[in-house]
């Protein structure tokens, strides 16, 4: 199964490998410097695609994670209707019928607007 467990020391190791300075590469993830210094002392972790453009910069292989996220999409695709983003999963866990409904109504799942 895919595992992506990143710590800020990897962050650092990728950065200096290719002697990037931590003000690059918070301007590639969209960021300020002080925010990726933190991420790289272990405060809070970037969103993935901050991640995976920080990696692009860096040269770094990301065909490892696109076959994990690959593996995903086929583990979970079992689970919901990917060709409806809108609808509920016909697959349900719960026998009732709008399990999945907010408790003001149906405008959570209301397509026509």
């Amino acid at each position: 199964m895919f595992n992506l467990l990143m710590t800020g020391d990897d962050l650092r190791r990728i950065r200096l490998s290719v002697n990037r300075s931590t003000e690059e590469m918070a301007k590639v993830a969209g960021v300020h410097r002080t925010t990726y210094e933190k991420w790289e002392r272990g405060v809070g972790f970037p969103r993935g695609d901050k991640l995976l453009l920080m990696m692009l910069y860096c040269q770094f292989d990301i065909s490892q994670i696109i076959d994990g996220l690959d593996a995903l999409k086929k583990e979970f695709s079992q689970y919901k209707d990917l060709d409806d983003d809108y609808q509920p999963n016909s697959c349900r866990v719960s026998k009732k019928k709008n399990h999945l409904r907010s408790a003001g109504g149906d405008e959570a799942f209301d397509t026509e607007s």
